[in-house]
């Protein structure tokens, strides 16, 4: 084994807009899209074939079809991460830009002939596509270091959180406009603008082992520094906790507050959480780093997040909820530079796009658990999600690794 050190380079603004436009597409692919298959499954302007099934089997369809493609994102997108840190990063996250394009190409011609089985085939192909996101953010990891890779880490979740809020809204617009067919259509463009963009950007040289086994993890695993699964573990915690209030909001203000999910409050409410996580990205983790390591200030942030989800818990009137709310949403968002950098900081620099991916898929899994956990939860007692979110921070807190790692962007090249 030998250690070949490096490095880090600054990144050019236009490959930076570049990864971010691939990044937002992996998150933009699905939230924008949603409004769409609510229009074609639930609505009067459903597919033929779903109009001739009973609501209730409608139901079932849209869930299977919105739940699976998650699934097979997170199983296969470590692997596709794996042959992207083996072989080549920037041909990898082109292979899945244009399956991405396919992916939402097949929806399209699948409203025409009004087929479910294509439909479901596109949204599968696309769920591939995706694992271009976390390959973006691994190049972001592998260029970068400290206060900047930070930087960068925060302007990922702005990206995201802009896709998760937004997305929705947009597609409804695009649906109500022109069509069920018109998100996908958005998408199509932004797939291949992306990849267009992909040819013409120049990245900096990757570093790899090409004797080694893509399927494996093992070899990973070992070049890493310990602590990687404490913040793999903190990644599904925090994100399995925010998820839980999160879904929790849409049962706390009817049943609480007498306040519907149709009501102005409600829309505002939603909106302002995105803008206020967008705003602490941007201006708080350059400002806690220069005064905390990103290990001090994790722990201070999931501590804080915690005491946030406690006050959301017992927040008496929908005015001091949003005073509350103000606060966890800030230290929520602050949480995921945070520990996404930890994490990229204990990968080895040539197992950046599988730690990234591997976080991914812990994001998923996070959120596709609480859909079905919440509701569940609610039915014991209204405040039970929030509270366990409570303890879910509480946890990540404990785990955040106590000790810093050593690693200055070494590749730590292992011969074979």
């Amino acid at each position: 084994m030998h250690n070949q050190h490096r490095t880090a380079q600054q990144l050019p603004l236009f490959t930076l807009i570049t990864l971010y436009i691939i990044i937002f597409l992996g998150s933009a692919g699905f939230f924008i899209t949603i409004p769409a298959y609510v229009s074609l499954f639930l609505t009067d302007h459903s597919l033929e074939f779903a109009k001739s099934m009973p609501i209730e089997q409608r139901r079932m369809l849209f869930g299977t079809v919105m739940s699976a493609a998650p699934f097979i994102s997170m199983f296969f997108t470590p692997f596709i991460a794996r042959f992207a840190d083996k072989f080549s990063r920037k041909t990898v996250i082109a292979i899945c830009l244009i399956i991405a394009a396919i992916g939402f190409a097949l929806p399209i011609y699948a409203i025409v002939v009004s087929s479910v089985i294509i439909l479901f085939v596109g949204n599968m192909i696309n769920s591939l596509g995706s694992a271009s996101q976390p390959i973006a953010q691994a190049i972001l990891a592998d260029n970068s270091k400290g206060k900047n890779k930070a930087t960068l880490m925060s302007l990922v979740a702005v990206v995201m959180t802009a896709a998760m809020s937004f997305g929705p809204a947009l597609g409804s617009k695009l649906s109500s406009s022109y069509g069920a067919q018109a998100p996908f259509y958005a998408c199509l463009v932004i797939a291949l603008i992306s990849l267009i963009l992909m040819f013409v950007v120049r990245l900096p040289v990757q570093h790899i082992v090409k004797t080694e086994n893509p399927f494996s993890f093992v070899k990973p695993l070992k070049r890493s520094q310990k602590g990687l699964m404490n913040c793999l573990f903190i990644v599904f915690i925090c994100q399995f906790s925010w998820s839980l209030y999160f879904q929790n909001i849409a049962f706390i203000f009817p049943q609480k507050w007498n306040i519907s999910v149709e009501s102005e409050f409600y829309q505002y409410f939603m909106m302002g959480i995105g803008v206020v996580m967008i705003l602490s990205l941007l201006l708080l983790p350059r400002l806690i780093l220069s005064r905390f390591s990103v290990n001090s200030a994790l722990r201070t942030t999931t501590a804080l997040s915690a005491i946030g989800m406690l006050l959301l818990a017992i927040t008496p009137t929908p005015t001091s909820h949003v005073v509350a709310m103000i606060f966890t949403a800030s230290m929520v968002a602050l949480c995921f530079p945070l520990y996404i950098t930890a994490l990229s900081d204990r990968a080895s620099d040539i197992d950046q796009g599988w730690a990234m991916a591997l976080s991914s898929a812990m994001v998923g899994l996070a959120w596709t658990l609480t859909g079905y956990l919440t509701a569940m939860m609610v039915n014991v007692h209204l405040l039970l999600p929030t509270g366990i979110a409570v303890i879910g921070y509480l946890a990540a807190m404990v785990v955040v690794p106590t000790k810093s790692t050593n690693k200055n962007t070494q590749s730590d090249l292992e011969a074979a």
